[in-house]
């Protein structure tokens, strides 16, 4: 018989233990400060985040502080920060590859173009310390980050649909010198700018028609994946909202092949299937016949000059020197080149922005180390995340995403880690 005094011990919680508690809470705390701080809510607090203005510790996000802040957390759970930081260099050589390109470009942002850094910060290494957080998470951990990551998405759809129709907005747009938005109909909600949303969402409705999420009933994935794609109407993203309707169809294009040749399937999976696909296709008729898309439809026949951006994008490299277009591009010239062009809306596209803000050489050698992160996460997860690295590449082609300071790589990250079936798990 056990001793009281040795049970009693037993029973404690080991000090190993409580580190971790912590670390995940700690991890738990910075998913929620990327997903619902935008910087929409930052400059509506007084922070100058992301309008002319202030500090330069106030245009980097704070979560980029607190994931420096957890990492050192997990470090001091695991045995100590250099034991963490040996481990990801010897397990993780994407991750190493990732820091090296952060790192180049910190310096040609600092050094050679005298750019500010807080993008880079914000945009590059926010992500990569997630991955080093969320990676440490087991699997018990990661289903209940999951679970609050559908519930997140799902607050964040039904917030669009009541700022859609009703033409309030929860958080107040601003232009970039600080003069309030007021003819813009595109919802907010919670991660903030309208592309924003519409490209988590949209990645969000591709990752559960490949499978994400395998913990998900069927009728629960479809309602999901209903209510994420009403929302898209809300947001307004053309791009995002085509890619991820062509991507689902082809996972249905996928299923429907795998049952050609052979494969087994449960008959009242099939007429679920069938009765929500009616439904969902009733109801999309009466919403569209109704008016309901009606603002969201007049963004592909009256784009105010997105489609004219893209095609004289191109063009601003007219004015520079083969040096500077490949080693350092002179921003007073690009800046230039956009007034004359008319290119009034940005840059439409991460790769041509990267290239107008620090030449083509560097934007080669930092997009492979962002690959090498990319091939890291699809090696933590399985190839289920191939899917939402196709979406990811295909919407920031689109946009000048990545190449301004923006947190949808670090919100890929989050989702994809979280939500992606890990290598043998059966996808929903």
């Amino acid at each position: 018989m056990a001793h009281p005094i040795a049970e009693t011990i037993a029973a404690r919680p080991r000090p190993g233990a409580n580190r971790r508690r912590v670390a995940v809470a700690a991890t738990f705390a910075l998913v929620l400060v990327v997903l619902l701080v935008s910087a929409l809510l930052l400059t509506a607090v007084g922070i100058p985040y992301a309008v002319a203005g202030g500090s330069a510790l106030a245009k980097i996000h704070p979560a980029t502080f607190l994931s420096l802040v957890v990492v050192l957390i997990w470090g001091w759970a695991n045995g100590g920060i250099g034991r963490l930081v040996g481990r990801v260099a010897t397990r993780r050589p994407g991750l190493v590859a990732f820091g090296l390109g952060i790192a180049l470009l910190l310096f040609q942002a600092a050094v050679v173009v005298k750019l500010p850094l807080a993008a880079t910060l914000d945009t590059f290494l926010l992500p990569l310390m997630l991955f080093v957080a969320i990676a440490e998470l087991d699997a018990a951990e990661r289903a209940r980050l999951e679970t609050l990551l559908h519930l997140i998405v799902a607050v964040n759809s039904l917030m669009a649909l009541w700022e859609y129709a009703g033409g309030r907005r929860l958080t107040p747009m601003y232009e970039a010198d600080g003069k309030l938005i007021t003819y813009e109909w595109r919802a907010t909600a919670l991660f903030g700018h309208p592309l924003i949303d519409a490209y988590v969402t949209g990645n969000y409705i591709v990752a559960l028609a490949f499978g994400a999420a395998p913990r998900l009933t069927l009728p629960v994935r479809f309602a999901a994946m209903g209510l994420a794609s009403l929302s898209m109407i809300a947001f307004g993203g053309r791009v995002a909202m085509v890619l991820a309707l062509v991507m689902v169809g082809l996972a249905a294009l996928i299923g429907l092949a795998r049952l050609l040749i052979g494969g087994r399937f449960s008959i009242d999976r099939a007429i679920f299937v069938v009765a929500a696909l009616s439904v969902a296709t009733i109801f999309v008729v009466i919403f569209v016949d109704g008016g309901g898309a009606d603002r969201f439809l007049e963004r592909f026949s009256q784009d105010h000059g997105s489609a004219q951006t893209r095609l004289s994008m191109f063009r601003i490299f007219g004015d520079l020197t083969g040096e500077q277009f490949w080693l350092w591009p002179d921003p007073e010239i690009i800046a230039k080149a956009q007034r004359e062009y008319a290119i009034r809306l940005g840059i439409e596209s991460s790769e041509i922005g990267f290239a107008a803000a620090y030449g083509v050489l560097v934007s080669i050698v930092f997009f492979a180390a962002l690959g090498a992160f990319m091939r890291e996460v699809v090696r933590e997860t399985s190839l289920h995340a191939l899917w939402s690295v196709a979406y990811f590449v295909a919407v920031m082609s689109s946009s000048l995403g990545v190449a301004a300071k923006s947190s949808v790589l670090a919100m890929w990250v989050i989702f994809t880690l979280v939500l992606t079936p890990r290598a043998g798990e059966e996808p929903g």
